[in-house]
């Protein structure tokens, strides 16, 4: 039996993994807002992981409550037309998507650690789109909520070479799923969430997404990231994964959350 983490779990293709994983026998925890809409069978905690103290919250819960971590899925995201700062004062996008990342990846590797083939699966792209604007990270200009999402994207890539330099012992696939037909949880203006509508209508389906997926879960080498773009393993791009920019991305985390 294995241990799996689900962020985003309630929805969509965290919420098919749950399912899954549950019918292989598996301990499944499920991290979101809303306990009714989790997969019987899992163990719920709600926690917003736009705020940093939530994610810190969190990591001290699992890690006192939990002996290992096999599988830590980190799948929340909610896209909005405009920008938002939260209640740390950081914009939603690069606290959601990439932050609460950051800290989980970071803050669950001693329990990831303990297991024979641990691997984190980490819904944030494949970073397939240049290196990070460093020149505005949380996107304080010409802010675009599809833009706010690609470069998440990328922040991702970053860390997930930073990670496996620092624990090469953990797997860390990052992915990019393509158009599935979800919720596509979010705060859209009339003109995006009709384009929203489209995209629902035409995803492909959660069960597709998840077979695709499955593979890069289950089996793997430690000691590199993978980058996987709808079932394919693609190159990683050197400018957006380069050590360098990982570790000044991580030094740039540590101050954002130092102050």
């Amino acid at each position: 039996m294995k241990t799996v983490v689900i962020t985003g779990g309630t929805d969509g293709i965290g919420r098919g993994l749950a399912r899954i994983h549950l019918g292989r026998g598996d301990q499944v925890v499920v991290v979101g807002t809303d306990k009714a809409k989790a997969e019987p069978g899992a163990w719920f905690i709600r926690a917003d992981l736009e705020l940093i103290d939530e994610n810190r919250r969190l990591i001290n819960r699992l890690s006192a409550e939990l002996d290992t971590i096999d599988v830590l899925v980190l799948g929340a995201r909610f896209q909005r037309s405009r920008r938002r700062e939260t209640a740390d004062g950081l914009e939603s996008d690069f606290a959601l998507t990439y932050l609460s990342r950051f800290l989980l990846s970071h803050g669950l590797a001693g329990l990831l650690g303990r297991a024979a083939d641990p691997v984190v699966l980490n819904f944030g792209g494949a970073g397939r789109f240049g290196p990070p604007r460093w020149d505005d990270l949380q996107q304080r200009t010409q802010y675009h909520g599809l833009t706010a999402m690609i470069q998440a994207g990328i922040l991702n890539a970053a860390l997930a070479v930073d990670l496996v330099g620092r624990h090469p012992a953990i797997r860390y696939v990052n992915t990019f799923p393509g158009t599935v037909a979800t919720s596509f949880a979010g705060d859209y203006d009339e003109a995006e969430a009709a384009q929203i509508g489209c995209l629902r209508a035409t995803g492909k389906s959660v069960e597709t997404a998840v077979k695709e997926i499955l593979p890069f879960l289950d089996s793997g080498a430690p000691g590199h990231p993978v980058a996987v773009s709808e079932g394919s393993a693609v190159p990683l791009d050197p400018q957006a994964s380069s050590l360098a920019d990982a570790r000044r991305l991580y030094d740039y985390t540590r101050e954002v959350l130092a102050r």
